[in-house]
Protein backbone atom coordinates (compact mmCIF):
# COMPACT_ATOMS: atom_id res chain seq x y z
CA UNK A 1 0.00 0.00 0.00
CA UNK A 2 1.20 3.34 -1.12
CA UNK A 3 1.73 5.87 1.85
CA UNK A 4 -0.25 8.71 1.63
CA UNK A 5 1.36 12.02 1.90
CA UNK A 6 0.10 15.52 2.35
CA UNK A 7 1.27 17.78 -0.21
CA UNK A 8 1.71 22.10 0.17
CA UNK A 9 2.86 24.53 -2.35
CA UNK A 10 4.09 25.74 1.23
CA UNK A 11 4.91 24.66 3.63
CA UNK A 12 5.89 26.14 7.42
CA UNK A 13 7.79 24.92 10.16
CA UNK A 14 6.97 26.83 13.49
CA UNK A 15 3.59 28.52 14.89
CA UNK A 16 4.82 31.20 16.32
CA UNK A 17 4.72 35.30 15.00
CA UNK A 18 7.83 34.64 12.21
CA UNK A 19 5.58 31.78 10.74
CA UNK A 20 2.26 33.99 11.24
CA UNK A 21 3.69 36.83 9.38
CA UNK A 22 5.19 34.62 6.88
CA UNK A 23 1.28 33.23 5.91
CA UNK A 24 0.27 37.08 5.47
CA UNK A 25 3.21 37.57 3.53
CA UNK A 26 2.40 34.78 0.86
CA UNK A 27 -1.27 36.22 0.76
CA UNK A 28 -0.28 38.99 0.10
CA UNK A 29 1.32 37.19 -3.27
CA UNK A 30 -0.38 34.16 -3.54
CA UNK A 31 -4.32 34.11 -3.04
CA UNK A 32 -4.93 30.53 -4.20
CA UNK A 33 -1.87 28.12 -3.21
CA UNK A 34 -2.30 25.72 -0.63
CA UNK A 35 -0.67 26.52 2.63
CA UNK A 36 0.86 24.43 5.99
CA UNK A 37 1.90 25.39 9.57
CA UNK A 38 3.19 22.63 11.53
CA UNK A 39 3.57 23.50 15.15
CA UNK A 40 4.62 22.07 18.18
CA UNK A 41 2.53 24.70 20.27
CA UNK A 42 -0.78 23.59 21.49
CA UNK A 43 -1.87 26.96 20.40
CA UNK A 44 -2.73 28.65 17.33
CA UNK A 45 -0.59 31.69 16.74
CA UNK A 46 -0.72 34.48 19.39
CA UNK A 47 1.08 37.50 20.67
CA UNK A 48 3.87 36.14 22.50
CA UNK A 49 5.42 39.39 24.23
CA UNK A 50 1.69 39.78 25.61
CA UNK A 51 2.34 36.66 27.76
CA UNK A 52 4.76 39.14 30.30
CA UNK A 53 3.34 42.32 29.72
CA UNK A 54 -0.36 43.27 28.83
CA UNK A 55 -2.13 39.99 30.01
CA UNK A 56 -1.05 41.00 33.31
CA UNK A 57 -1.62 44.93 33.51
CA UNK A 58 -4.60 45.26 31.35
CA UNK A 59 -7.96 43.82 32.70
CA UNK A 60 -9.75 44.24 29.79
CA UNK A 61 -7.07 42.43 27.80
CA UNK A 62 -7.71 38.54 27.83
CA UNK A 63 -6.06 35.31 26.20
CA UNK A 64 -8.03 35.32 23.48
CA UNK A 65 -7.22 38.95 22.17
CA UNK A 66 -3.93 37.96 21.39
CA UNK A 67 -4.54 35.10 18.94
CA UNK A 68 -3.87 36.04 15.67
CA UNK A 69 -6.40 33.66 13.69
CA UNK A 70 -3.60 32.90 10.99
CA UNK A 71 -5.78 29.37 10.18
CA UNK A 72 -8.88 31.91 8.86
CA UNK A 73 -6.97 35.12 7.56
CA UNK A 74 -4.65 32.80 5.49
CA UNK A 75 -6.49 29.72 4.45
CA UNK A 76 -4.50 28.07 6.14
CA UNK A 77 -4.16 24.31 7.45
CA UNK A 78 -2.67 24.25 10.79
CA UNK A 79 -1.67 21.09 12.51
CA UNK A 80 -0.94 22.17 16.41
CA UNK A 81 1.27 19.53 18.89
CA UNK A 82 3.25 18.11 16.16
CA UNK A 83 6.51 17.71 16.08
CA UNK A 84 9.29 17.52 13.04
CA UNK A 85 12.08 15.31 13.32
CA UNK A 86 13.44 15.01 9.96
CA UNK A 87 13.84 17.49 6.79
CA UNK A 88 14.71 15.60 3.46
CA UNK A 89 15.70 18.87 1.56
CA UNK A 90 16.26 16.75 -1.78
CA UNK A 91 13.07 14.96 -1.43
CA UNK A 92 11.43 18.00 -0.01
CA UNK A 93 9.89 15.81 1.72
CA UNK A 94 9.47 16.18 6.17
CA UNK A 95 8.26 14.09 8.46
CA UNK A 96 6.83 14.21 12.23
CA UNK A 97 7.13 12.22 15.33
CA UNK A 98 4.11 10.18 14.45
CA UNK A 99 5.68 8.92 11.12
CA UNK A 100 3.38 11.61 8.98
CA UNK A 101 4.92 12.81 6.00
CA UNK A 102 4.53 15.80 4.33
CA UNK A 103 5.70 17.09 0.42
CA UNK A 104 6.31 20.88 -0.28
CA UNK A 105 7.39 23.04 -2.82
CA UNK A 106 8.10 26.05 -0.12
CA UNK A 107 9.03 25.81 2.64
CA UNK A 108 9.77 27.57 5.82
CA UNK A 109 11.69 27.07 9.05
CA UNK A 110 10.80 29.46 11.83
CA UNK A 111 11.15 27.34 15.04
CA UNK A 112 11.97 30.10 17.41
CA UNK A 113 14.44 29.65 20.70
CA UNK A 114 14.35 27.31 23.51
CA UNK A 115 14.11 28.69 26.53
CA UNK A 116 17.28 27.56 29.20
CA UNK A 117 16.33 25.90 32.65
CA UNK A 118 17.70 24.83 35.91
CA UNK A 119 18.51 21.55 37.13
CA UNK A 120 15.44 20.45 39.12
CA UNK A 121 12.50 17.84 38.19
CA UNK A 122 10.00 18.86 36.12
CA UNK A 123 6.80 20.31 37.83
CA UNK A 124 4.07 22.76 37.07
CA UNK A 125 5.16 25.22 39.69
CA UNK A 126 8.53 25.93 37.53
CA UNK A 127 7.96 27.68 34.65
CA UNK A 128 10.82 29.22 31.66
CA UNK A 129 8.11 31.58 30.10
CA UNK A 130 8.32 30.97 26.44
CA UNK A 131 4.01 29.85 25.52
CA UNK A 132 0.93 30.33 26.44
CA UNK A 133 0.75 26.87 28.34
CA UNK A 134 3.19 28.33 30.31
CA UNK A 135 1.31 31.68 31.16
CA UNK A 136 -1.29 29.19 32.25
CA UNK A 137 0.95 27.48 34.58
CA UNK A 138 2.14 31.19 36.21
CA UNK A 139 -1.28 31.93 36.46
CA UNK A 140 -2.30 28.67 38.81
CA UNK A 141 -0.09 29.78 41.15
CA UNK A 142 0.61 33.48 41.25
CA UNK A 143 -2.63 34.38 43.10
CA UNK A 144 -2.92 37.51 45.58
CA UNK A 145 -0.20 36.70 47.96
CA UNK A 146 1.16 34.08 47.03
CA UNK A 147 4.89 33.84 46.83
CA UNK A 148 6.62 33.81 43.53
CA UNK A 149 10.40 33.88 42.87
CA UNK A 150 11.77 35.05 39.70
CA UNK A 151 15.33 34.39 38.55
CA UNK A 152 16.59 36.67 35.59
CA UNK A 153 17.84 40.16 34.97
CA UNK A 154 16.17 39.93 31.16
CA UNK A 155 13.25 41.00 29.12
CA UNK A 156 11.10 37.95 30.72
CA UNK A 157 12.61 38.22 34.32
CA UNK A 158 11.97 41.62 34.69
CA UNK A 159 8.24 41.87 33.16
CA UNK A 160 7.19 39.27 34.44
CA UNK A 161 8.17 40.33 37.97
CA UNK A 162 6.46 43.76 37.59
CA UNK A 163 3.62 42.19 35.89
CA UNK A 164 2.78 39.68 39.20
CA UNK A 165 3.53 42.37 41.86
CA UNK A 166 0.95 44.76 40.28
CA UNK A 167 -1.38 41.90 40.51
CA UNK A 168 -0.53 41.63 44.39
CA UNK A 169 1.71 38.93 44.02
CA UNK A 170 4.88 38.67 46.93
CA UNK A 171 8.26 38.53 44.35
CA UNK A 172 11.33 37.80 45.05
CA UNK A 173 13.88 38.52 42.01
CA UNK A 174 17.22 36.96 41.85
CA UNK A 175 20.19 38.33 39.55
CA UNK A 176 23.01 38.25 39.02
CA UNK A 177 24.10 41.74 38.41
CA UNK A 178 24.63 44.59 40.79
CA UNK A 179 21.28 46.21 39.53
CA UNK A 180 18.46 45.64 36.91
CA UNK A 181 19.74 45.82 33.13
CA UNK A 182 22.93 46.85 34.45
CA UNK A 183 24.79 45.17 31.68
CA UNK A 184 22.38 47.50 28.90
CA UNK A 185 21.80 50.55 30.65
CA UNK A 186 24.05 53.49 32.42
CA UNK A 187 24.49 53.18 36.02
CA UNK A 188 21.85 56.06 36.39
CA UNK A 189 19.16 54.61 34.74
CA UNK A 190 19.22 51.00 35.56
CA UNK A 191 19.43 52.19 39.43
CA UNK A 192 15.97 54.26 38.24
CA UNK A 193 14.88 51.32 36.60
CA UNK A 194 15.46 49.41 40.03
CA UNK A 195 13.86 51.42 42.21
CA UNK A 196 10.74 51.32 40.62
CA UNK A 197 10.83 47.42 41.30
CA UNK A 198 11.75 48.15 45.15
CA UNK A 199 8.87 50.85 46.15
CA UNK A 200 6.44 48.57 44.08
CA UNK A 201 7.47 45.96 46.57
CA UNK A 202 9.83 43.86 44.65
CA UNK A 203 12.49 42.12 46.71
CA UNK A 204 15.87 41.80 45.07
CA UNK A 205 18.53 39.75 45.52
CA UNK A 206 21.79 40.70 43.50
CA UNK A 207 24.97 39.66 42.69
CA UNK A 208 22.74 36.03 43.11
CA UNK A 209 22.77 32.85 41.21
CA UNK A 210 20.44 30.52 41.06
CA UNK A 211 22.39 27.01 41.04
CA UNK A 212 19.14 24.21 41.45
CA UNK A 213 15.82 23.74 42.93
CA UNK A 214 13.76 21.44 44.30
CA UNK A 215 9.68 20.97 44.67
CA UNK A 216 8.11 19.06 47.80
CA UNK A 217 4.66 19.71 49.33
CA UNK A 218 3.54 22.14 46.84
CA UNK A 219 6.02 24.54 46.98
CA UNK A 220 9.59 25.21 45.60
CA UNK A 221 13.26 25.63 47.23
CA UNK A 222 15.41 27.73 45.04
CA UNK A 223 19.73 27.35 45.83
CA UNK A 224 21.72 30.19 45.35
CA UNK A 225 25.06 29.98 44.95
CA UNK A 226 26.19 31.58 48.50
CA UNK A 227 24.35 28.70 49.85
CA UNK A 228 21.11 30.39 50.76
CA UNK A 229 17.69 28.78 49.78
CA UNK A 230 14.54 30.94 49.02
CA UNK A 231 11.19 29.35 49.21
CA UNK A 232 8.20 29.83 47.67
CA UNK A 233 4.62 28.66 45.60
CA UNK A 234 6.14 29.06 42.02
CA UNK A 235 9.56 29.63 40.61
CA UNK A 236 9.94 31.48 37.31
CA UNK A 237 13.01 31.49 34.93
CA UNK A 238 14.08 34.09 33.00
CA UNK A 239 17.60 32.69 31.90
CA UNK A 240 17.43 33.35 27.95
CA UNK A 241 16.76 31.50 25.55
CA UNK A 242 19.40 29.26 22.32
CA UNK A 243 17.67 29.06 19.23
CA UNK A 244 16.25 26.01 18.37
CA UNK A 245 18.68 24.67 15.49
CA UNK A 246 18.03 20.82 15.94
CA UNK A 247 15.85 20.76 12.42
CA UNK A 248 18.31 23.00 10.27
CA UNK A 249 21.14 21.15 11.36
CA UNK A 250 19.15 17.62 10.42
CA UNK A 251 18.45 19.41 7.20
CA UNK A 252 22.49 20.12 6.74
CA UNK A 253 21.92 23.54 6.30
CA UNK A 254 24.27 26.21 6.45
CA UNK A 255 25.27 27.60 9.78
CA UNK A 256 27.57 29.51 12.08
CA UNK A 257 27.58 30.36 15.64
CA UNK A 258 24.57 32.71 15.05
CA UNK A 259 22.43 30.23 13.06
CA UNK A 260 20.79 28.98 10.48
CA UNK A 261 23.28 31.73 7.49
CA UNK A 262 20.33 32.87 5.11
CA UNK A 263 21.25 35.73 2.22
CA UNK A 264 19.47 39.06 2.25
CA UNK A 265 16.56 37.52 0.42
CA UNK A 266 15.75 35.06 3.96
CA UNK A 267 17.02 32.29 1.09
CA UNK A 268 19.11 29.41 3.09
CA UNK A 269 21.51 27.15 1.54
CA UNK A 270 19.20 24.49 0.54
CA UNK A 271 17.05 24.83 -2.59
CA UNK A 272 13.36 25.85 -1.67
CA UNK A 273 13.63 26.86 1.85
CA UNK A 274 13.74 29.74 3.50
CA UNK A 275 14.25 30.90 7.69
CA UNK A 276 13.28 33.65 9.46
CA UNK A 277 13.18 35.07 13.26
CA UNK A 278 14.92 34.00 15.57
CA UNK A 279 16.91 31.04 14.35
CA UNK A 280 18.54 33.43 11.43
CA UNK A 281 21.99 34.72 10.71
CA UNK A 282 21.51 37.38 8.40
CA UNK A 283 23.03 39.75 6.78
CA UNK A 284 22.11 43.58 8.78
CA UNK A 285 22.42 46.29 6.38
CA UNK A 286 23.67 48.67 9.18
CA UNK A 287 25.29 46.50 12.04
CA UNK A 288 26.45 43.21 9.51
CA UNK A 289 25.94 39.72 10.59
CA UNK A 290 23.38 39.70 13.05
CA UNK A 291 21.15 37.12 15.24
CA UNK A 292 18.41 39.20 16.78
CA UNK A 293 15.92 37.42 19.06
CA UNK A 294 13.37 40.19 19.20
CA UNK A 295 9.51 40.18 17.77
CA UNK A 296 10.15 42.89 15.62
CA UNK A 297 12.47 40.83 13.74
CA UNK A 298 9.89 37.89 14.05
CA UNK A 299 7.26 39.85 12.29
CA UNK A 300 9.20 41.88 9.54
CA UNK A 301 11.70 39.01 8.28
CA UNK A 302 8.71 36.46 8.66
CA UNK A 303 6.55 38.92 6.09
CA UNK A 304 9.46 39.44 3.85
CA UNK A 305 10.35 35.63 3.69
CA UNK A 306 6.71 34.66 3.21
CA UNK A 307 6.68 37.39 0.10
CA UNK A 308 9.63 35.85 -1.32
CA UNK A 309 8.58 32.10 -0.93
CA UNK A 310 5.35 33.25 -3.42
CA UNK A 311 7.71 35.01 -6.06
CA UNK A 312 8.90 38.51 -4.98
CA UNK A 313 12.73 38.87 -4.82
CA UNK A 314 12.69 41.64 -1.89
CA UNK A 315 16.14 41.90 0.61
CA UNK A 316 15.22 41.82 3.80
CA UNK A 317 16.66 45.52 4.67
CA UNK A 318 15.03 46.07 8.03
CA UNK A 319 17.25 46.72 11.45
CA UNK A 320 14.78 45.27 13.82
CA UNK A 321 14.85 47.10 17.27
CA UNK A 322 14.23 45.69 21.09
CA UNK A 323 11.98 47.11 23.86
CA UNK A 324 10.09 46.96 26.57
CA UNK A 325 7.32 48.46 29.31
CA UNK A 326 7.10 48.19 32.72
CA UNK A 327 5.52 50.92 35.47
CA UNK A 328 5.47 53.74 33.95
CA UNK A 329 8.69 53.27 31.63
CA UNK A 330 9.21 52.48 28.11
CA UNK A 331 12.65 52.00 26.43
CA UNK A 332 13.23 51.36 22.68
CA UNK A 333 17.08 49.93 21.37
CA UNK A 334 18.71 50.03 18.29
CA UNK A 335 22.02 48.59 17.35
CA UNK A 336 24.61 47.60 20.30
CA UNK A 337 23.42 48.64 23.69
CA UNK A 338 25.90 47.56 25.87
CA UNK A 339 26.91 49.31 29.55
CA UNK A 340 30.55 48.48 28.44
CA UNK A 341 30.83 50.90 25.79
CA UNK A 342 31.36 54.56 26.12
CA UNK A 343 27.81 55.82 26.69
CA UNK A 344 26.49 59.58 26.26
CA UNK A 345 22.76 60.81 26.51
CA UNK A 346 20.60 63.57 25.30
CA UNK A 347 18.13 65.00 27.63
CA UNK A 348 15.25 65.97 25.70
CA UNK A 349 13.31 68.66 25.83
CA UNK A 350 9.54 69.20 27.61
CA UNK A 351 9.81 65.75 28.72
CA UNK A 352 11.55 63.56 31.21
CA UNK A 353 12.58 61.32 28.08
CA UNK A 354 16.27 61.07 27.30
CA UNK A 355 18.44 59.45 24.49
CA UNK A 356 21.36 57.37 25.24
CA UNK A 357 24.03 56.71 22.70
CA UNK A 358 26.75 54.32 22.84
CA UNK A 359 30.17 54.47 21.40
CA UNK A 360 33.11 52.17 20.44
CA UNK A 361 36.35 53.62 19.68
CA UNK A 362 34.21 56.80 19.26
CA UNK A 363 32.29 55.20 16.26
CA UNK A 364 28.19 55.23 17.08
CA UNK A 365 27.19 51.53 18.13
CA UNK A 366 23.58 51.54 19.22
CA UNK A 367 20.65 53.83 20.56
CA UNK A 368 18.87 53.93 23.21
CA UNK A 369 15.49 55.77 23.38
CA UNK A 370 14.31 56.24 27.36
CA UNK A 371 10.70 56.94 27.76
CA UNK A 372 11.05 58.76 24.17
CA UNK A 373 8.48 58.75 21.42
CA UNK A 374 10.84 59.50 18.23
CA UNK A 375 10.73 57.27 15.00
CA UNK A 376 13.06 54.91 15.08
CA UNK A 377 13.82 55.36 11.34
CA UNK A 378 15.79 58.91 12.82
CA UNK A 379 17.94 56.97 14.32
CA UNK A 380 18.24 54.23 11.80
CA UNK A 381 19.40 56.59 9.36
CA UNK A 382 22.17 57.92 12.01
CA UNK A 383 23.38 54.40 12.83
CA UNK A 384 24.00 53.46 9.06
CA UNK A 385 26.11 56.90 8.36
CA UNK A 386 28.37 55.46 11.79
CA UNK A 387 29.01 59.21 12.96
CA UNK A 388 31.90 59.43 15.02
CA UNK A 389 31.59 60.90 18.41
CA UNK A 390 32.91 64.76 17.66
CA UNK A 391 30.87 64.93 14.95
CA UNK A 392 27.73 63.62 16.62
CA UNK A 393 28.46 66.30 20.18
CA UNK A 394 28.74 68.97 17.43
CA UNK A 395 24.87 68.62 16.64
CA UNK A 396 24.06 67.27 20.14
CA UNK A 397 24.32 69.04 23.76
CA UNK A 398 25.74 65.43 24.69
CA UNK A 399 26.54 64.53 28.25
CA UNK A 400 28.42 61.43 29.97
CA UNK A 401 26.06 58.95 30.97
CA UNK A 402 27.05 57.82 34.35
Amino acid sequence: MTEKIRHFNYLLIGGGMAADQAAAGIRSIDRKGSLGIISADSDEPYARPALSKKLWVDSDFTENDTNFHTKEKNNANLFLKTQVTNISPAQHLVTTTDGTKFSYDKLLLATGSKALTLNGPESDLVVALRSKADYRKIRSFSSPHKHVIVVGNGYIGNEIAAGLIQNDVQVSLVISGEQLYDKKFPANLSKQYQDKYLAAGVKIYSRKRAQKYEVEDNHVKLFLNDGSILEGDGLILGLGAQPNLALSKNAHLKSDNLGVVVDKYLKTSANDIWAAGDIICYPDVILGRQNAGHVNHAIKSGYIAGQNMAGKIIPYDHTPYFYSWVFDVSWEALGTVSSNLEMYEEKLKHSDGKVVYYFEENILQGVLLWNAAINLDHFRNILKKKPHFTDLNALLPLEKAN
